[in-house]
């Protein structure tokens, strides 16, 4: 008796199987470069309301926000005068360019995702489409659909 087999799937293209391994891993960094862009964003904006609404600095959590913000200011710092709203509250305008400068970084970096994603479904259906097509070519299966250890009964197979 013949054993019956499933014919294997040729090997895919080295090139073909390169380029989506460096697809996933571009797309792996800019996710990264995303949530950091969001997570300055997000700390540009506490800070913002903070010297807005004049919060104390006595408090931990004000000081921890108005370090990290003096981090991500660094290329921003200078760049427009404060205005002082009050005896606490201050407006801080370069504050407010950063917030801008970070959004569009942000949807910019968000819109690569997006169009890196899309890359990605589309070069892992045309290798699945290639899949089946040389399946396809290979032919029906030859022998019983039993497996080899035990007779097909009626309708299995044999007859």
């Amino acid at each position: 008796m013949s054993d019956a087999r499933l014919p294997s799937a040729p090997p895919e293209p080295a090139g073909q199987e390169a380029r989506y391994w460096l697809l996933r891993a571009a797309k792996a960094v800019v996710v990264l470069i995303y949530a950091v862009v969001l997570v300055n964003l997000v700390l540009l904006v506490l800070g913002f309301c903070l010297r807005l609404f004049g919060a104390s600095t006595d408090a931990e959590f004000t000081r921890w926000v108005y370090r990290n913000v003096d981090r991500v200011m660094e290329p921003f710092r200078g760049m427009f005068p404060t205005h002082a709203v009050s005896e606490q509250s201050v407006l801080d305008v370069s504050l407010l360019f950063a917030m801008v400068v970070y959004a569009i970084a942000g949807i910019a970096f968000h819109a690569l995702v997006t169009w890196l994603t899309d890359k990605l479904l589309v070069l892992r259906r045309q290798q699945e489409a290639s899949r089946r097509r040389s399946l396809a070519a290979a032919g029906p299966t030859v022998g019983p659909t039993a497996p080899p250890d035990r007779p097909a009964g009626p309708g299995q197979g044999w007859s």
